[in-house]
């Protein structure tokens, strides 16, 4: 299996002791490439004086596998391309991930097996990071106590998830979006929303995730006619999508809904279910709910 590495902006590796003459540095840059398993788009000469000659490396992640204890088949090929001339002192050097480049080619396998058992823990460890973006103005402005994050942490936390806080946002389409667009970048495995799922103009959460997340599922809990009282919209839904490794989920504002789907939502990831199926699974004890308030009114 192949691991690949973030390259953290640290995307420079150079060759010290290397006399060039007449080179086309587009092709030294393919050949370069073609050693580390990297494509032509991927790898370009940036700077070539005092006997060395830097490579910046564009893609933001290498696969361990292809550049692990590589300096030796790198040297080769470069010793190899018309114009190159290598000193006896050649050598590759680099910041960062790109240093295993200089690995001693008999320790390779064991770099490799080991960063795959990191990458494994930090996978399992990073999907069990929670995050509560809580929405509304009401909440926002203090006007009704938000208890949602408190609900997240109550279930989730006794099943060693890890969470936190994101705040509050208005019913702001654009804001939402772009809260939950810095939070992608943050590294959670899982990102919950609160509020703002219902059928009225006021209510942004599905549509802001729909920004961020253009495949997601949702799941109807409601229907209601376009036009009749606040109604907008024709459904009021939960919601679920996936980018990246990361998983979103919007669920409803009160918190007896939230913590009627919470449990179910912990069974659905530790199962593996795609976010389609997810939608549905969160919905059934919220619908279940929503039905026994109206027979317990309807008496």
């Amino acid at each position: 299996m192949s691991t690949d590495l973030d390259l953290l902006s640290k995307t420079e590796l150079w060759v010290e002791d290397i006399v060039l003459s007449d080179v086309d540095l587009t092709q030294l840059s393919v050949c370069a490439g073609g050693v580390l398993d990297l494509g032509a788009e991927d790898i370009f000469v940036t700077d070539v004086r005092d006997r060395r000659v830097v490579f910046d490396v564009v893609s933001p992640k290498v696969s361990l596998d292809a550049i692990a204890g590589k300096e030796d088949a790198l040297l080769s090929a470069l010793a190899a391309f018309p114009g190159v001339s290598l000193g006896q002192r050649a050598s590759v050097h680099s910041h960062g991930v790109l240093g295993v480049i200089g690995a001693p080619a008999e320790q390779a396998a064991d770099i490799i097996a080991n960063a795959a058992k990191l990458e494994a823990n930090l996978q399992a460890y990073v999907s069990r990071l929670v995050v509560v973006l809580s929405t509304g103005g009401e909440v926002a402005r203090g006007e009704i106590e938000d208890t949602n994050y408190d609900a997240v942490k109550s279930v989730l936390g006794k099943q060693n998830y890890f969470i936190e806080h994101a705040g509050v946002v208005e019913d702001d389409e654009a804001l939402i979006a772009a809260r939950l667009g810095h939070l992608l970048g943050e590294g959670y495995g899982l990102i919950i929303t609160t509020g703002g799922i219902g059928a009225e103009d006021k209510d942004k959460t599905i549509e802001a995730m729909q920004r961020v997340a253009p495949d997601l599922s949702t799941a109807v809990l409601a229907q209601y006619k376009v036009g009749h009282g606040r109604h907008v919209k024709p459904h009021v839904r939960v919601a679920c999508g996936r980018v990246g490794e990361t998983l979103l989920v919007a669920l409803p504002g009160p918190t007896r809904e939230v913590l009627a789907a919470l449990p179910v939502l912990a069974q659905a990831m530790d199962r593996g279910l795609p976010p389609s199926v997810i939608a549905e699974e969160i919905a059934a004890p919220i619908r279940a709910l929503w039905h026994a308030h109206k027979l317990a009114h309807s008496h």
